[in-house]
Parts: structure tokens; C-alpha cells; sequence
């Protein structure tokens, strides 16, 4: 394993309050920081918190030390991310992750304003980053420490269980391709639940796919291209962990595009993902995942009665 240390890593500063402060002072000043300054908030959760250091609160320490491994596990494979500087339990119970920041602007930002030489070449950047955590797999998907499963492909109100095997992801998603109706599915024999998370819709190697290391969200807003040095950082890691390597791809592939990109701009980002991609297309997969998500979030519940016929596990209990 490449144990390469972050390239930008801020040194210490002895009048930064995140380099001089105890855990407990930090995280006064930092609640102080989001009740004055939420014109500093970059998005969500995130708040800037000093010209070097930006916050990010989490709602369970196991999620922060989630994003902690999964940062570590970056910088070890040379994956440009944000050193995690510190970590400090805010007085709401709310877990406050300091990071880094990496000065640059947002690929988001910044894109309809890129050439194509340019877009090229950060493409390739991202691609050698991509291919490098690909290396690395595990038999069980979800989050690196808790395993967890995270992916906003799977959001449903029953879960995906922690540690699922390839097989439990392939019959979940073969589940909710083939969904209709909460009707229909109460309606089902067992033989009907059980032919609906093994038949053909999913991809024919789904099953026996490894899972490999995967930041799960590139999005442009979540790629920042360094000043100066013009490099690309991944930032925001908390959807991280091992899935299938189309989940990548896909949240790439279903972009929203910004009004302000116009053709040519989408036209660039299509071949920013294909080169990252590997030079191939994902675009079967990407319509598939985005399909089960309209699907779980008009129907949340809508595995029940697939669960209750013991046919695919869940996280929650099912109530009689």
C-alpha cells in the first residue's frame, strides 16, 4: 500500500485557534463561530472556520471516525484529500471534524469557464486517483469502520444491513428495479419475493462484482482545484466506502447540471466521465440506480413485505 503523506498539509499556527486551543475551548469557539458567522457556511454542515481550517459536524462519533478512516485510507493510497486535523464533541452531542482547507475553487464553479485541454487533463488526474482506491476491495460493502451502508442509491426507511455481502446489495437493487406497487408486493407468494430479487434485472455480474474502495460522491461541487498548483482534491468523504464500482459512476453520470454550464459544458462533463470511467460507459447502470431512487424515495417502505417473507435482510426490524 502507497504510504504517501497529504500534500497539503498546514503547518502550525500559533495564533489559529484549531492549532492553540483544548478540545473543550475549540469547541466553544467553534459554536460561537456557527451561531455568528453563517455567511461563512459552505454548504450544509460545513462552516469556515478559519482562513486555513473549515468544520464539518456530524450527528454520531461512528460516522466522524468513518470519514477519519476513510481520509486515512485516501492518503495512503496518494488520493489528494483534506487532512482531518482534529476531532471534538461539540456540547449538543454533535461531533465537530476539522479539516484542512484546500484554497481553489469548486470544479462546480469554475467548469464553464475550463478548455477542453483542461478538462482532459483533470480527468486524468481523477481517473488515477479513482483507479488506485479501485485497488483496494473488501467482501463486505458499506463504511470502512462500521460498515455502515451510507449510499444514497439504496436510501429506503428499512436500510441496507452493516457489512452486506455483494450478494444482499445485487438482490436489493434487483428488488427495487423490478418494484411496482406497494400493492403488488402484498400481493406476492414467497416464490414471486424471491424470484423479484433473483431475476435478470440486475446486471448479469452484480452478484459476483467485488466491492471496492469508493468516495461515492464526485460531483463537482466536491472536487476543488487547488490555486497554484492546479490539482484536484476530493473533499467531502462521508458517503465513502465499498460498493460496486458502477456506484461511482453513476452519481457522475445522473449530474444535475447548472444552467450556467450550457451544451458545451455538459458535453465536457460527459467526457470528463467517461474518461474516469476508464474510457467506457456506465450509462445502463446510471439509469438503473437513478430509477431506484425515485422509486425508494416515492416508496420508502415499499421492501416490507419482501423483508417479512425473509427473502433480503434489513437494518430496521419489520413491525408486524
Amino acid at each position: 500500500m502507497r504510504k504517501t503523506p497529504p500534500e497539503h498539509e498546514p503547518e502550525a499556527d500559533s495564533t489559529d485557534p484549531v492549532d492553540i486551543l483544548s478540545d473543550r475551548d475549540l469547541a466553544r469557539h467553534i459554536a460561537k463561530a456557527r451561531r455568528h458567522r453563517e455567511s461563512d457556511t459552505i454548504e450544509n454542515n460545513t462552516l469556515l472556520l478559519t482562513p486555513r481550517y473549515v468544520t464539518k459536524f456530524y450527528t454520531s462519533i461512528s460516522h466522524a471516525k468513518d470519514v477519519q478512516l476513510a481520509i486515512l485510507q485516501a492518503h495512503a493510497l496518494g488520493v489528494r484529500a483534506p487532512e482531518l486535523k482534529r476531532m471534538v464533541k461539540a456540547k449538543d452531542g454533535t461531533i465537530e471534524c476539522v479539516l484542512a482547507r484546500i484554497q481553489g475553487q469548486t470544479l462546480e464553479s469554475c467548469w464553464p469557464y475550463l478548455s477542453l485541454f483542461t478538462t482532459i487533463r483533470l480527468a486524468f488526474q481523477l481517473r488515477t486517483m479513482v483507479q488506485r482506491m479501485r485497488a483496494v476491495t473488501r467482501p463486505t460493502a458499506g463504511s470502512l469502520g462500521t460498515g455502515i451502508c451510507r449510499s444514497f442509491w439504496l436510501e429506503e426507511f428499512y436500510g441496507v444491513p452493516p457489512h452486506a455481502s455483494p450478494q444482499v446489495v445485487a438482490m436489493i437493487v434487483n428488488f427495487w428495479c423490478g418494484f411496482q406497487s406497494n400493492w403488488r408486493e402484498r400481493q406476492k407468494t414467497l416464490e414471486e419475493h424471491r424470484k423479484s430479487c433473483e431475476g435478470d434485472e440486475v446486471l448479469e455480474d452484480a452478484r459476483s462484482q467485488e466491492l471496492v474502495f469508493t468516495h461515492h460522491d464526485l460531483a463537482p461541487r466536491n472536487l476543488i482545484l487547488e490555486e497554484g498548483t492546479r490539482k484536484l482534491w476530493l473533499v467531502d468523504w462521508d458517503e465513502s466506502g465499498f460498493y460496486p464500482r458502477y456506484f461511482e459512476y453513476a452519481g457522475m453520470r445522473n449530474l444535475g447540471y447548472p444552467s450556467e454550464w450550457g451544451w458545451y459544458g455538459e458535453w465536457r462533463w460527459k467526457i470528463f466521465c467517461w474518461i474516469v470511467a476508464g474510457l467506457r460507459w456506465y450509462d445502463k447502470e446510471a439509469e438503473m440506480l437513478k430509477a431506484i431512487r425515485q422509486k425508494a424515495g416515492r416508496f420508502p417502505g415499499g421492501r416490507r413485505f419482501n423483508i417479512k417473507a425473509g427473502v433480503t435482510p434489513s437494518e430496521r426490524p419489520v413491525d408486524d
